[in-house]
């Protein structure tokens, strides 16, 4: 899925033709690739000692699963798109991104219990509103919204969707992730053509950009013990990269995507893998992440042990916008 301006959704879940990805250079030359084969470095990490519930979506219904794919439920399955789902800290809830009007037509974000019963709708505005995440405590929904006309501007609801309130970043904001200690926000915004991730301390509104890359950089998550971000970036795009650094090759120039790591304060930058992923969930004790690109994996944060999860006897792999839940 790319996002731009308008949320504008483009699929990228399904499956595509492999072809080699980068070895070990024998000189200083440059190595292209096309991040679509699975990056498969120290012993796979073993999914049935994983715990928890993992939310994910096709793009039209959202679904739940347990990490070594068992135990598969639908939570939503009505006529038009449903995705974009949020564990609340229980377990027992999900939030999500109702488009069943059409994408960028009236988004409404609902709530739904984990079982798919009770879906409510939680915003009730003409506008458009999408990209929830719910507070650690579980007292506060953030999400983003145009209902006051363009930037984009996040808010803040409680889970019934009353007390709306504006959060005071001034920058474009879209797909919020908070901090563990409900401080702060991190999110993806800009301020002119590209993405950037940002944060903002929502007692006082300061805000800070932590990455400045060639191409974009989004859907960020924070880590469990605050301590990393998780975002997608475009930088390692043969289009993007510096002439002297390896690069990969997207579906179409210059949109290649793959996960990195930094520090809360933005240091640090780091790739986790450079297989196709473009939206990353952390593993709710924060040793293992789950990225979804052309498949649906997990990976340690030092990027080994990648193990795709995929129900028994699934044709196709799993994708959408992921969270895990204890």
């Amino acid at each position: 899925m790319g996002s731009s301006s308008t949320g504008q959704l483009s699929a990228t879940s399904g499956p595509s033709a492999p072809s080699d990805r980068p070895t070990a250079a024998p000189t200083a030359s440059r190595i292209e690739g096309d991040g679509v084969l699975p990056v498969l470095v120290g012993d796979p990490i073993d999914l049935g000692t994983l715990t928890g519930r993992i939310v994910y979506d096709d793009f039209e219904d959202i679904f739940t699963v347990r990490p070594d794919g068992s135990d598969g439920q639908v939570v939503t399955d009505r006529p038009g798109s449903e995705f974009d789902a949020a564990w609340s800290p229980d377990g027992a809830s999900i939030v999500y991104r109702d488009s069943r009007r059409g994408i960028n037509t009236d988004d409404e974000i609902y709530v739904v219990n984990a079982d798919g019963t009770e879906a409510t709708n939680l915003t009730n505005d003409p506008a458009n509103d999408w990209g929830p995440d719910w507070s650690p405590d579980g007292q506060w929904i953030a999400f983003n919204s145009d209902r006051d006309g363009m930037p984009l501007r996040g808010y803040l609801m409680d889970p019934t969707g009353a007390n709306v309130r504006p959060i005071d970043a001034d920058v474009w904001f879209e797909y919020p992730s908070f901090s563990p200690d409900g401080r702060h926000i991190v999110f993806m915004g800009h301020a002119g053509s590209d993405y950037d991730v940002f944060t903002v301390e929502l007692a006082t509104g300061e805000t800070s950009r932590l990455t400045d890359s060639p191409g974009s950089d989004g859907w960020p998550v924070w880590s469990p013990d605050g301590s990393t971000i998780a975002f997608t970036t475009e930088r390692d795009d043969c289009l993007r990269a510096a002439p002297d650094q390896d690069c990969w090759r997207g579906d179409a120039p210059g949109e290649h995507h793959d996960i990195w790591l930094m520090d809360a304060d933005g240091g640090n930058q780091r790739r986790l893998s450079p297989e196709v992923g473009q939206f990353v969930a952390w593993s709710p004790d924060g040793d293992h992440l789950l990225v979804s690109g052309h498949a649906l994996f997990v990976i340690r944060p030092d990027g080994t042990g990648r193990s795709e999860i995929r129900p028994p006897g699934s044709a196709y792999p799993l994708g959408g916008i992921p969270d895990w839940v204890d």
